[in-house]
């Protein structure tokens, strides 16, 4: 009998990691993965960018910070994270504030990647965590 080992299955990741979205065009943008939210989000100009259609359905993010929880317009995106692809549903967001326009949740997390914040991207962001 073949035994795996399901981290050895595992790609690790940093905090904040360089990966591909795409739409109906393509760019390389910074990502933060986040084992706190659930699913992934994208920012609205970025979504814009790449031509990602809403699918007409939303969803309520409920949140530390917003009590009742938000409606955001769902879209289909594909990511392009360390050689695998992956097509999700993501929710889009104002992330005009950050500097990654991408976070990934738990989602695409899950049986798919480790976090090591030790290894995570030089992105303009990244130095706050040390």
């Amino acid at each position: 009998m073949i035994k795996y080992n399901i981290f050895s299955m595992k790609k690790t990741v940093g905090l904040v990691e360089k990966i591909v979205v795409i739409g109906e065009k393509r760019l390389t943008c910074y990502a933060k993965f986040d084992t706190g939210a659930l699913g992934t989000s994208i920012d609205y100009d970025l979504a814009k960018k790449i031509k990602l259609k809403p699918t007409g359905k939303n969803v309520i993010i409920k949140s530390a910070s917003v009590n009742k929880g938000v409606k955001r317009p769902v879209v289909i995106v594909k990511l392009k994270i360390k050689d695998k692809t992956f097509k999700t549903k993501a929710t889009l967001s104002d992330r005009s504030h950050s500097k990654q326009k991408v976070l990934v949740g738990r989602n695409i997390i899950f049986n798919n990647f480790i976090i090591d914040i030790s290894k995570t991207n030089k992105s303009p962001r990244s130095d706050d965590i040390k």
